[in-house]
């Protein structure tokens, strides 16, 4: 680290890339957490995303921890499993120095992250090629680098205006995905130790570390870890005896971590209860490209495609699938496509190692993964394997630019001048969801006292209102309540909920339809299983379980324009 700050020292023109990316990416998520108020409406605002994920890691961080074994926020009685919680886990432990999980999650989790990625990428670059102007390339694709999609937007909208919100990319998911970002921290410390070619058994226990670690922070980033590690170890591959059993004990180690790392994140044998988590569909995300209109819409070719369907695979079906497969890359890798082409070239070149072979076959494994599985809860949710096939491309597109760059000649610096200007809209466009006020949704002051009186009674279930999607209102900012389905009330108050974001509970497997059926039935039994009931006043004048119930045992112990809570005595 030490040694990357030096040489970002030495070459101060990186500061020109470095000083707008870290004010792009902390305006992606340090706004967010913040209080203030717009017009007569006060309160803590969230942009974007944070609506909902951010909520809901705060909701472990404030909830799961407490007790062992550790506990879903949003489901009373059952564990925390199937998800990756351990960002969650180190936003929760400074609450132990007094330090809220707001100001943690939001304000010093970033410029920590950035940090770190900053540095190792810049270890990472001087180690592919140790140039300047190459570590300026890699830095720059890394930070700024987004999709094609604008190329679609300018078609048929002669306007860029929300295309950074349509093809998921690093440069969008960075911050307001602090899992994922924190996953390429510790992915670029794998694709270092690497490029280094030290293997030996102390390696072998760093590897297995660093992917149960990724594991940890996010299930995809994992299993591609999982893929990078092995292939690494299986090119290292040589027929003298002491090498063939360090190989063998450094992938028994390695796979040591990955079993620990599964069992003790996700605890599969209770999860997969409600189903599989992963389903086989061949083709299902990249067909969204040129089957919907909005998109790189391709009607001739998408009912040609169903016809030859219903005839069996053949040539024509074929020619067609990879064609859609390359729309697919064109569009979400950006810049980054012509990356991918010129890896042929470098290999024609020979000018590939094992890094770049082991580096190769991971791109070409998330991209499978992505092209051929769906996931239960969002089917969509695969796309997330290919963030690591988007993020290794960067190498490529990196090693083309600097390639160009080094031949001297008018016409090529054009060429990667024009690359660089490509790889910015996305960025550009992303802006103004950011600096725009107020945020998409805020937790109101209204609520906020209610939920910190809540947080001081003593710990018990809390029964809060199912999300009304009809009560969404024309309204510049949404109340949490009303914006999407979160688990607000655990998040701010610290008590675990009795029922909340199905969403979260569908991706972690939780079985919890039945509990639901009673919610929406207002079942009276519901009473007994909880301690408070937490009771927005504006959505229950329709009737709520406790005019329905009517308990004897209930007591108002909080009442202001917006919320009533009652505890239930026992």
């Amino acid at each position: 680290m030490k040694s990357a700050l030096e040489y970002i020292r030495k070459y101060k023109i990186l500061f020109l890339i470095i000083i707008p990316a870290f004010f792009l990416f902390m305006l992606v998520i340090i706004p967010s957490g913040t209080y203030f108020c717009f017009r007569e409406a006060c309160g803590i605002n969230f942009w974007g995303a944070h609506g909902h994920d951010a909520i809901w890691h705060l909701a472990i961080a404030n909830t799961s921890f407490n007790t062992f074994p550790f506990v879903a926020p949003t489901f009373s009685g059952e564990k925390l499993y199937g998800y990756n919680y351990l960002l969650d886990f180190f936003v929760f432990l400074p609450t132990k120095l007094g330090i809220p999980v707001v100001i943690t999650y939001f304000k010093i989790i970033p410029i920590v992250w950035f940090s770190l990625f900053t540095l190792l990428l810049v270890i990472l670059g001087r180690k592919i090629k140790d140039h300047p102007v190459f570590v300026g390339l890699f830095l720059f694709f890394n930070y700024f680098a987004g999709s094609f999609y604008y190329l679609i937007k300018l078609y048929r909208d002669h306007s860029i205006n929300d295309s950074s919100t349509q093809l998921p990319q690093p440069i969008v998911l960075m911050m307001t995905n602090p899992p994922f970002a924190f996953s390429l921290v510790f992915f670029l410390w794998l694709l270092i130790l690497i490029k280094s070619k030290h293997l030996n058994l102390k390696s072998a226990v760093l590897f297995g570390f660093i992917i149960f670690m990724i594991i940890g922070l996010k299930f995809y980033g994992g299993i591609i870890s999982i893929f990078m590690t092995v292939a690494y170890l299986l090119l290292s591959f040589s027929r003298d005896r002491n090498a063939l059993i360090n190989m063998a004990v450094s992938l028994f180690i390695v796979g040591f971590f990955v079993l620990a790392g599964i069992l003790f994140f996700y605890d599969p044998f209770t999860a997969v209860k409600t189903g599989a988590t992963f389903g086989f569909a061949p083709f299902a995300l990249v067909h969204t490209i040129t089957e919907t209109p909005t998109m790189f819409y391709l009607q001739n070719l998408t009912d040609a495609r169903y016809f030859l369907v219903s005839k069996g695979i053949g040539p024509r079906l074929v020619a067609i699938e990879s064609l859609n497969l390359i729309v697919f890359l064109f569009f979400y890798l950006g810049t980054r496509f012509f990356g991918l082409f010129y890896i042929p070239i470098l290999f024609l070149k020979k000018k590939l190692d094992r890094f770049d072979f082991s580096v190769i076959l991971t791109i070409g494994f998330s991209i499978l993964l992505t092209v051929t599985l769906v996931q239960k809860a969002e089917w969509w949710n695969t796309i997330q394997f290919f963030y690591y096939a988007i993020f290794l491309s960067t190498i490529y597109l990196s090693k083309l630019a600097f390639d160009l760059f080094q031949k001297k000649r008018m016409i090529l610096n054009l060429v990667v001048l024009g690359i660089i200007l490509l790889s910015i809209p996305t960025s550009f466009d992303l802006i103004k969801f950011f600096v725009s006020v107020p945020g998409a949704s805020y937790l109101p002051k209204e609520e906020m006292e209610a939920l910190d009186f809540l947080k001081k009674l003593p710990n018990g279930v809390v029964l809060s209102p199912l999300y009304e999607k009809d009560s969404k209102k024309n309204l510049t900012s949404f109340p949490l309540h009303a914006y999407e389905d979160t688990a607000y009330v655990a998040a701010f108050s610290g008590k675990q909920e009795f029922f909340s974001d199905e969403l979260q509970l569908r991706l972690t497997g939780v079985n919890y339809k039945k509990r639901l059926e009673r919610i929406q039935n207002m079942d009276c039994s519901i009473l007994h299983e909880v301690d408070y009931i937490y009771q927005i006043n504006e959505n229950s004048k329709n009737g709520s379980i406790v005019t329905v119930c009517k308990p004897k045992k209930a007591k108002v112990m909080f009442n202001n324009r917006s919320v009533t809570i009652y505890t239930i005595r026992k």
